[in-house]
Order: C-alpha cells, then sequence, then structure tokens
C-alpha cells in the first residue's frame, strides 16, 4: 500500500510532475497514485513472475508493469539488468506500482543484484515491498504436492507462518513442493484488496528453495491406523537417520516418542489418546552426525465416541431407480425446515459461518436456540446485506469480514455442541442460509454427528473468529490468504474415512484434483462455475482415458474463464444447466457405481476457481464412502433427467443399471443386467481393443465364465457402448 493514501486530500491533490528521484524510497514514501515518476535500479526478477518485473537500490523495491509485455521497449529486463523508468505510479491490489503508462525504459547496462535481506517470516511488510528477502529454515505444511500455478502455499519457520505465491509462469510449476528445510528467497509483493495485509513472497524458481539440511523428507508425515485412543504417523527421509516424533495437546507438544533408528522409512505409534481430540505433532530425522530436520507442526485427530452417523439432504428432485443402499432424500421446499431442526437440536453451543443469511425459518429457530440457552457465534460476509442478522436474539454475537476481497467469507457451515461428544455435529454443503438457496436453487446439505470433524472445524472458525471465547478480537482475526493451515485433514468418522480442507491455506484445489486422477470407472460433477485450468485439464485427461468417460453439469458457462468449452472441445459430456433455478452444487462424484475401487463424493462451499482457492474463506470435505457417493449419484442423475440428457429409466449410455463383481475377478464374473426384459451382448476387450470374450446376457443376474482369458485389465461393454467398466482378472 502507498504511504501517500494516508495524507491528506490536499497533499494528494497536488500536481507533481516526472522528476527524478533520490532513490525508490523517496518515490515510495513522497509521491502519490497518479504521479509521474522517473526510478533506477537493479532487475531482481524474471519472467518466471510473469510481465512485472521488480527494480531495487540500495534504499527500496518497486514492481514495474508495462502493460502485457515488454514488447515495445527494445529488450525485454532480465535480472541484473541496471535500469531507468518514467512512468505513472499506480496501485493493484495493494501493490504499488510504475506502469503500465511507462514512457521511458532506458537500458543502463549490468548492475549488481543486491543480496537478499535474511528477515522472519513476520517481517513482510509495507516497508520491504518489492524487495529481494530470505527467510530462513522454512518448511511446507503440504511437502509432496504437485505444485501448480495460480497458487499459495503455506510455509512455517521459527513457529511463524507465510505463503508463497506460484504463477503459471514460473518454473516452479510442476514440480513437488519440498520436503526438505530450506532458506527460502523472494521478492515481497501484496495481494490485498484494501490494501492491509496480504503479503506473500514469490519464488523466483527452483533455485530460490536453497536446501538447509543435509537431510530431506521424501514423503509428507502421513497419519494412518486411527482409533479413539491412537494413531500411526509415518513419513521417509533420503538418508538413513533416527526418527523421533514430538506431540501433544498444544504446539507447545512435551511427550516424545522414537520411531526406529538408521532407517529410512519411519513408522511411530501413538498411543495412550484421548477420544475425539486433536494433537499436535511433528517428526524429526536425526543423521549420525546429529544433524537433523523437522516437519512441520500438524494437528491430527483421533477417532470420537460420536455416532458417526453422516446425513445427506438435496433440495431437488433425486432418481432413486439407482439406489443402492438406501433412497436419496428430496426435501423440495422443506430444506429449511430440516436445517432448523438441526439448529433446534444444539443444547450447548452453536458457532456459524454464513456467507449470507436471510431465511425466516431459520430466524424462527437460532432465536429458539438463543432463548433455550444456547451461546451462538455467527462468522459473516460484510459485503452482503444479511438482512437475517437484524432479527436475531440480542445475545448472538456477530463478526463479518469486511475486506472486499473476492466472495470473501464464503463458508456455509454450523457447528453444534462441539465439545459434548453425544452432541456434536457439523452442517455444511453447498447452501446459503437464504430462502432463495433453501428452496429455489439446487444445494446438498451433508450433516456429520461427529466430536472430532466438530472440533476441527471450531479451529477454523476460531482463527477467523481472533479468540476462544464469545467475544471476537477483531485484531486477531484471521481471513482469506492470512490464514494458516490449523486444522487436521484425515478422520475416521463411523468407519467412513473423511478428508477436511479449508481454503485458501490448505490446497484444496490440488486435494481435489487429485480424487479426479484417481477416478478409475466413473466422474460427474455437479458445479456452480468452473474457471481453474488445472481442474479442467485433469476432467479432459480422464476423458481421454479407456476406463472413464466424465459426465458434469454446469450452471456459469460463460464466466470469465469457465472451463466449460474447453471440456465439451476435448469430448467431455458436460452439459449446461440453463432452467429455472440455479444450479448451486460444488460437488463431484468418483467411482459411485464401483464399491470395489473408491467411490467418493467432495462437497462443501469451495467454487472451482481461482478466487476460492487463494482469496475467499471455503470449506470442502471429501467423503470415502459408497453409501453417500450413491445418494449423490442418485441426485446427479436428476439433473441429467431434468437437462433432457437421459431417462429415468435410463443409465448415461442406455441401460438402467450393470453392475460387474466381483471385481477384481478370477474365475466366474456375476453380471447384474437390468434392462426392461431387453438382452444385451457382453464383450471384454483388452487394452489393444481386441474382443477376448462375447456372451450374450438375459435381463437379471448372469453368471459368465473367465476360463481361457488372461489376467490383465479390461473394458467390458454391453452392445458395442461403454459402461465404461474397468475389469480387472486375476
Amino acid at each position: 500500500m502507498n504511504f501517500r493514501l494516508l495524507l491528506s486530500a490536499a497533499v494528494l491533490t497536488v500536481a507533481i510532475s516526472a522528476s527524478a528521484q533520490d532513490n525508490i524510497l523517496d518515490m515510495r514514501t513522497n509521491f502519490a497514485i497518479g504521479d509521474v515518476v522517473t526510478v533506477t535500479g537493479v532487475v531482481t526478477s524474471d519472467d518466471n513472475l510473469g510481465s512485472v518485473r521488480y527494480l531495487q537500490d540500495a534504499t527500496a523495491g518497486i514492481a514495474l508493469y508495462p502493460g502485457a509485455d515488454w514488447s515495445a521497449w527494445s529488450a525485454t529486463p532480465e535480472i541484473g539488468d541496471s535500469l531507468t523508468v518514467t512512468g505513472e505510479i499506480t496501485e493493484y491490489n495493494g501493490l504499488l506500482e510504475v506502469g503500465p503508462n511507462l514512457t521511458v525504459v532506458t537500458f543502463e547496462g549490468a548492475g549488481t543484484v543486491p543480496a537478499p535481506q535474511v528477515i522472519l517470516a513476520s517481517g513482510m511488510d509495507e516497508s520491504l515491498e518489492g524487495e529481494l528477502v530470505q527467510v530462513n529454515g522454512v518448511t511446507f505444511p503440504l511437502a509432496g504436492q504437485e505444485i501448480v500455478g495460480n497458487n499459495t502455499y503455506d510455509f512455517t519457520a521459527d513457529g511463524e507462518t507465510g505463503i508463497i505465491y506460484v504463477r503459471t509462469s514460473n518454473s516452479l510449476m510442476g514440480e513437488t513442493l519440498t520436503g526438505c528445510a530450506v532458506d527460502l528467497v523472494g521478492i515481497v509483493s501484496q495481494f490485498s484488496f484494501d490494501g492491509f495485509g496480504g503479503y506473500q513472497l514469490l519464488p523466483r524458481g527452483p533455485q530460490d528453495l536453497i536446501p538447509a539440511s543435509g537431510i530431506c523428507y521424501t514423503s509428507p508425515v502421513v497419519q494412518s491406523n486411527m482409533t479413539a485412543s491412537s494413531f500411526t504417523l509415518s513419513w521417509s527421509t533420503d538418508l538413513a537417520s533416527d526418527g523421533v516424533v514430538e506431540y501433544g495437546l498444544t504446539e507447545a507438544l512435551g511427550q516424545s516418542i522414537a520411531g526406529g533408528s538408521n532407517s529410512v522409512s519411519h513408522s511411530v505409534d501413538l498411543t495412550g489418546l484421548e477420544a475425539g481430540q486433536i494433537y499436535y505433532a511433528r517428526a524429526i530425522s536425526t543423521l549420525s552426525s546429529g544433524e537433523s530436520a523437522a516437519s512441520s507442526i500438524r494437528p491430527y485427530a483421533t477417532v470420537s465416541g460420536s455416532s458417526g452417523d453422516i446425513h445427506v439432504y438435496f433440495n431437488g428432485a433425486v432418481d432413486t431407480s439407482v439406489a443402492t443402499e438406501e433412497d436419496a432424500l428430496s426435501l423440495g421446499t422443506d430444506m429449511n425446515d430440516t436445517v432448523a431442526a438441526w439448529i433446534t437440536s444444539a443444547q450447548h453451543t452453536l458457532d456459524v459461518a454464513a456467507y449470507n443469511f436471510n431465511d425466516q425459518t431459520l430466524e424462527d429457530a437460532f432465536n429458539t436456540a438463543a432463548a433455550n440457552g444456547v451461546e451462538i457465534r455467527w462468522i459473516y460476509e460484510g459485503q452482503n446485506a444479511n438482512i437475517g442478522l437484524g432479527s436475531l436474539d440480542g445475545s448472538i454475537v456477530t463478526h463479518p469480514r469486511t475486506d472486499g476481497e473476492g466472495s470473501g467469507m464464503h463458508n456455509k457451515f454450523i457447528i453444534g455442541d462441539a465439545e459434548y461428544t453425544d452432541d456434536a455435529f457439523v452442517l455444511t454443503g453447498s447452501t446459503n442460509l437464504t430462502t432463495g438457496n433453501l428452496v429455489q436453487d439446487l444445494n446438498n446439505v451433508i450433516i456429520f454427528e461427529d466430536q472430532s470433524l466438530a472440533r476441527a472445524y471450531t479451529l477454523e472458525f476460531e482463527e477467523m473468529w481472533g479468540a476462544e471465547g464469545m467475544m471476537p478480537d477483531a485484531a486477531n482475526a484471521k481471513f482469506g490468504p492470512d490464514k494458516t493451515w490449523n486444522t487436521p485433514s484425515s478422520f475416521l468418522i463411523g468407519g467412513t474415512e473423511v478428508e477436511l480442507y479449508f481454503s485458501p491455506s490448505d490446497g484444496t484445489t490440488n486435494a481435489i484434483r487429485e480424487q479426479i486422477e484417481a477416478a478409475d470407472s466413473e466422474f460427474a460433477f455437479a458445479l456452480l462455475t468452473l474457471t481453474r485450468d488445472d481442474l479442467g485439464e485433469a476432467i479432459a485427461t480422464l476423458g481421454e482415458s479407456f476406463f472413464v468417460n466424465p459426465v458434469g453439469a454446469i450452471e456459469q458457462v460463460n464466466t470469465t474463464g469457465s472451463e466449460y468449452e474447453n471440456l465439451l472441445s476435448a469430448g467431455v459430456q458436460v452439459h449446461q444447466h440453463d432452467i429455472s433455478g440455479d444450479l448451486h452444487h460444488k460437488y463431484a462424484i468418483v467411482d459411485f457405481e464401483s464399491p470395489a475401487f473408491d467411490p467418493v463424493v467432495i462437497t462443501g462451499s469451495h467454487n472451482w476457481s481461482s478466487s476460492a482457492e487463494n482469496v475467499n474463506d471455503e470449506n470442502t470435505v471429501i467423503v470415502h464412502d459408497a453409501r453417500v457417493a450413491n445418494l449423490y449419484h442418485q441426485e446427479f442423475r436428476a439433473i441429467l433427467i431434468s437437462l433432457g440428457v437421459v431417462q429415468s429409466t435410463e443409465d448415461f449410455q442406455g441401460a438402467i443399471q450393470c453392475i460387474l463383481y466381483p471385481n477384481p475377478v478370477q474365475d466366474l464374473l456375476s453380471v447384474e443386467w437390468l434392462t426392461n426384459g431387453k438382452p444385451g451382448v457382453l464383450a471384454l476387450r483388452d487394452l489393444s481393443g481386441r474382443v477376448v470374450l462375447q456372451q450374450r446376457l438375459q435381463p437379471g443376474v448372469s453368471r459368465v465364465s473367465l476360463q481361457g482369458v488372461a489376467s490383465g485389465v479390461y473394458v467390458a461393454s454391453i452392445d458395442g457402448r461403454g459402461l465404461p467398466t474397468r475389469l480387472v482378472v486375476e
């Protein structure tokens, strides 16, 4: 943010003609937005940061923005070039720049790139904006993930946190986020709509992540074997080392347990733990020389003693003809009544994070809860009307996000009775607490009766609240890019594996992409919007596979950056939802007809956009469960029926249902073929497309001998239509 913005309006109106400054600090301090200035310095960045170049002298740094590129000038500036530039001072989301109205760019020859100033993560502020700096001893909580463009990644160092931002132009793209402790070099930048906060470090390629230790983690620390009183942490290193886990109920840790000696593979069982609790832990690996490396301190959850029940509700139609375990619930215009019932079921506490709120039924429910003595805390997005807040009981304490960035506080969740094992629940999904969303637009609600998850959501809530008590602390509250990855990501809820991610800190887009890429048989999506190139490319690539035929529906197909046309061009069966009532979902379903694989549902508040990934406050759950996946499949099929894509008695390729089991199979394959009395011909093709088996099937359940079929992977089809089903013969 330009210091001059804090000066009086009278000063800002003084016209200053183009003039040479003594230094860049003089320009930053004594000139205003719209002034024309001349600055000289050495270039510290290149194309890894896009068209922007950063210029630094002995006093300060500044961003130079030429517009689209540097083609209007004699050369493209490179690191080490000495430049004199004349242009207009502008500001872009808090970042002070010279340009795009550049009038003079003079190459003065080679200069000396300044050595980076060593700072703490907390040292990134306005005084260092545009300068080359270094933070030592950095680790990345998301180590092991592939780096994708236009994304932020949290880092920690000396107990402090910060973020890096990686553009699509950066050579870090496609690299694995390092598990080594590094000395991190980069340029201090800023992205903040109100000009305050939002400081981030811009590394200029892999060379700016300098190994700081002789030992590196070659895998993230992974939690497994979760029970109410124990779990296992596992990791690997590039060199044989002794492993230790330090852990405790706070980030102070306090306890330790050894995890093997002189090995590259480490596994530690933490036992004697409390049920439904969140523990903090880090792994430390030490070489025989005494040199060691530590992972970031991360939270991990034990299994709770709660029921673990998972409830799913839709307000749109469902097609129960494909139900397997139970019929999906379509509440229609009664969605608000059901949500209200959960609200009034709370006995002690309710924490609400709601993007918008105006429904009378829910107003009454919250007021009833308050009258019953329930303590209610409420976070909302300050850009929205939230007219329902004015009708709430005076005991309900509210706290807004007010920076105006993106969609802002875009969460839709309610936490009930988090500290009470038998009563704890989390309500989330795609719906805002508005009558339009609850009654008119297509939305889903998913509810988990689980204390561990409720406590994790509470951690996120209180990071935005800024305090643990009833009263918020605005000075300590963190929203958007200021937040940290402060919650566990893995839970076992009623025997079901559930993953949890909050944006923008937790790498949500990477988690979604991994699930897309993991699809073995089916992939379906129902989205308000899809503008992330990496997710669009992942779906398109999936469609090129021999086994998966993605199908989806999108509401907003004409927004800037929409992947709709790209998906159509790639041959993906994607459909525009253009009928009454917005498709407001943000869900995808993986392998929903293939329980032998890993049926998954992805849902929450997170639109598949860069704003959701990098700016907004969002929550996403990934549920690994065949029952839940089938419930969402029933609703998705109803969407396709409403669009005229399929009929209620047909699947995507023309059959009601075809199930092959077991899969993998050895000698005898069962085929459940339901076609309203019509026979069909089953064909198995190998990966070259050669038919290795054909058999005519009658409706019902048939047994097919695989004698003579070699072990391998095959594609099953009926009457020439790919199901598609990937069949593994052992």
